[in-house]
């Protein structure tokens, strides 16, 4: 008889789970727009990732991060 780890049997381990699957039937409604260019920019950027590639969303998330700062350093300098 083998010895199961502290914490229970495998059967109940969700690390062997897949991922769910994208539901192309659920669609997402568009960010609202703030009046603020730089945040408007950077939502209208996160929803190009619907249709970009996964090696491609790391690219996405920096130039939305880059707009965001930008933007708060322009908010600074009103």
């Amino acid at each position: 008889m083998t010895e199961q780890p502290a914490g229970g049997n495998d059967t109940d381990s969700d690390t062997d789970a897949a991922p769910p699957e994208p539901n192309p039937a659920v669609e997402r409604q568009p960010l609202p727009h703030t009046g603020v260019a730089a945040a408007d920019a950077a939502a209208d950027r996160l929803a190009e990732l619907d249709q970009a590639p996964l090696d491609e969303h790391v690219e996405v998330y920096e130039d939305v991060h880059r707009r965001l700062q930008e933007g708060l350093a322009d908010l600074d300098e009103q």
